[in-house]
């Protein structure tokens, strides 16, 4: 699958769960609550599987300095 579509897909599930959000014109990501959300409930949005969850597993990995 096009790894920018996979990427697509991975933020637009962060976003309807609430760890992306925008504020003032800035996108924000809510580290904790990424730390926190199951698999299993990001799962539950419409185009999200095993694939963007991997993706998503990476994203949190990439920020685990924070």
């Amino acid at each position: 699958m096009n790894e920018d579509r996979v990427l697509t897909m991975a933020k637009s599930a962060l976003r309807l769960a609430n760890i992306i959000r925008y504020e003032n014109g800035h996108e924000i990501i809510d580290v904790s609550l990424l730390r926190t959300v199951p698999d299993g409930e990001l799962m539950k949005y419409r185009n999200v599987g095993k694939t963007t969850i991997e993706k998503i597993r990476k994203i949190r990995k990439s920020l685990e300095w924070v």
